[in-house]
Order: C-alpha cells, then structure tokens, then sequence
C-alpha cells in the first residue's frame, strides 16, 4: 500500500452538527484507506486520545506497508465486504469460514498423503471382517505385498494408471497380467467406496491387458468333447462321479463342489442349492441351480445319500488334483494335456452357446455377465455344445 492510500486528520466538529455536540462529542478522527472513510468520534476533552488514536492508525498502515503490502493491494478489501455480507444472515464471520475451510483444506491434504501401506491393511481388514474366503483373502494378500513393494512409501494418492498398468506388465504372460491387475482393481473399487479416502473419487486401474487371438485359440482348445467327458465319466470310478457331474453338468466350481454336501441336492425338486458359506464370493454368487435331466442319470445311483460330502476322505484341493490326475491317466489323457479347470469352462461355454443368455449362464456358474462376454463368447458350435447334455450313464 503506497504512502497516500491511507489519509487521517484530527478536527473539531462543527458546533452547529447538533447531532454529535448534543451528546458530548466534540473531536472527529476521520481516515481514508484505498478510497473507504472511517470516522470516529471522541467527546470533549479527549483530544489527546484522537491524537493518540490517528498516531495508532498511521502505525498500523506502516506495519502494513512492511509485511502484507501484497495482501491489501487489489480488490482484497471488496472481497472481504462482500464475504461479510454473504456469511452475515448466516451468523458468520470471515474468521469463522477460513477457520472451517482451513480445517477442510489440512483434512483433505492428510488424506491425499494417506499411505498405500495404510489403505492396504484396512482393505484386508475390511474383507476378512466381511467373511470373504481364507483362500480369496490369501490371495489378496500376496498380490498386494507386491504391489505395496514396487511402491514403496508412495501416497495412495499418487499412484497414477499409467504406473500400475507398467506394474502388471512386469507379470510376464497377459493371464498372469490380468491376474494381478484384477486384485489391484478390487482394492482400488473399495478404496473408492471408502468414506476415509473420500478425495479420492475415481479408480485409476486402467482396463485389463487384451487376449492374444492366440490365447483365444489356446482356451478353445481348453474344453473338451462330448466324448472326451463321457470317457472320463465312464472310468473315473463312482467315487469321482459327482464331483464331476457338479462340475461339467452344473458349473459348479472345483472349489466349491469339493464343500459340497447331499443336503444341498434336493433331488424331487432337481435342484442343488450353493450356499453362501460354500459359493466363491460368499452372498453375491450364492444360487440355486436346476439339475438337467442327464445329470441326474448320473446322480440316481447316489439320491439315498442324504449327509456327508459328495466326495469322502479328500480335504484339500491338492489332493482332489491328484485323484483326477488318476482318473484323467485311465480316461486316456497323457501326463500335463489336461486343460486347467476343464469341465467348469465346458460348461460355461456350452451353455452359453446352446442358449445365448449371458445373465442365464453367469447366475448359474456364479459369476458375471462380463466375465461370459470376454471368456466363453464364441468358444464353441451351438451343434456341438448341445451334445454335452445328451451324455447318459
């Protein structure tokens, strides 16, 4: 603020001002600063303090002049008038609004440094607390310690796509890619959701790699033929029988079949209820499938069971794997050819083919719509893939 902004004299006021005189004043200090006029009032003799009070004044504008020249230069002065009349019906002041959007400012700025450290325990936290599976809350873990890894002592907040994408693609293989950006998207979706990092607002996880037309081909091959399931059934043993019916007839998962028990087959009804505890995912894919007519030609030998699991003595999936490593070496199938998680994905894409329903097919594996459309769409004959339910004992 330069020297002549600010003007203050010291006078004695007019005796015929009636309106002042009459209630015993007699000094007027009157100042202008940028143009404004501020006038005070002293009575008789109270010279001394006006004079005082003018000194103090031009005090002040010095001090000004030394520090906050800056702050008062421009239109500082409007926008301090038109705040206070803005926050005035509201029974505010301008201290009171910079001190509330202060705080605002300080919470927001602590958590767009929260730590990716940070936000990662609570999400595991968040999940185990939800009841999701021991093995999904396993996997979660190990995907995000190496993600924690590559960014070490990063703000969540910071983590742009571009980073996460080049992250993924140091997984070698587009499935291994896919993989890991999948359970990097889940804990960003929650990260989203989460009132304790409400700045942040959109997922930066990037759409996933795309499928060579290789891969494509490669998971084509992956299904197998109504014959090549036929021959697997008619070796395996009656021991494996349902488990596999469950699994190629009913796309049940390999995981999930090996949870299963007689209660949940409902053979009047011709259904098999996958319950939360049991269904991958919990509530979201628990469902009730219907039993197609030449599944249960398969299960009849087997509906006086009404208690214990579908398959006995094999607790762990470790253990099913070599079980049907053995029935797949009697069916004819050579070490290491067996296509991973087969007689799940037959289903899926025969189903999808045979009635071109994608909700239909997803609510009957217990899965999405889209993971139908970029998995299983076009993966087989209709002709073909309606064979897999003319296979009978």
């Amino acid at each position: 603020m330069g020297e002549r902004a600010l003007h203050v004299a010291v006078r004695e006021i007019d005796p015929q001002n009636k309106q002042r005189t009459s209630r015993g004043y007699r000094w007027l200090v009157e100042s202008r600063i940028n143009g404004k006029r501020i006038r005070k009032y002293f009575k008789r003799g109270e010279k001394s303090e006006a004079v005082r009070y003018r000194e103090e004044l031009f005090r002040q504008a010095n001090e000004v002049r030394k520090q906050d020249r800056q702050l008062i230069a421009g239109n500082l002065l409007h926008e301090a008038v038109t705040a206070h009349r803005a926050l005035s019906p509201l029974g505010k002041t301008i201290t009171d609004a910079v001190t509330f959007y202060s705080e605002h400012l300080i919470a927001s700025n602590k958590q767009s440094k929260a730590p990716l450290t940070d936000a990662i325990g609570r999400f595991l936290d968040a999940k185990e607390a939800k009841g999701i599976k021991r093995d999904t809350i396993k996997r979660y873990r190990e995907t995000l310690n190496r993600f924690q890894k590559a960014f070490e002592g990063r703000a969540l907040a910071s983590i742009t796509g571009k980073e996460i994408e080049r992250w993924w693609q140091t997984f070698g293989s587009v499935a291994n890619q896919r993989a890991n950006r999948t359970d990097v998207n889940v804990f960003f979706n929650w990260v989203v959701k989460s009132t304790r990092y409400s700045h942040l607002t959109i997922n930066p996880v990037p759409a996933p790699p795309e499928i060579s037309r290789r891969v494509q081909l490669t998971k084509k091959r992956s299904l197998l033929s109504a014959n090549q399931v036929e021959q697997l059934l008619n070796t395996c043993g009656p021991d494996l029988v349902p488990i596999i019916v469950a699994q190629v007839f009913l796309g049940v998962r390999p995981e999930e079949s090996l949870r299963l028990h007689w209660e949940h087959f409902d053979f009047e009804a011709l259904e098999l209820t996958i319950p939360p505890e049991i269904a991958k995912g919990g509530e979201k894919h628990a469902r009730i499938n219907q039993i197609p007519p030449n599944a249960m030609a398969w299960l009849t030998p087997y509906t006086s069971l009404t208690e214990g699991k579908i398959l006995e003595g094999i607790y762990s999936k470790s253990a099913f794997d070599k079980r049907m490593r053995a029935a797949r070496t009697s069916a004819g199938w050579p070490p290491g050819t067996w296509p991973q998680n087969a007689l799940r994905k037959t289903f899926i894409s025969c189903h999808f083919a045979c009635y071109s329903n994608a909700p239909l097919t997803a609510a009957i594996a217990g899965t999405s719509e889209s993971v139908i459309f970029s998995n299983y769409r076009s993966m087989i004959k209709k002709t073909e893939a309606s064979k897999l339910w003319e296979i009978h004992p």
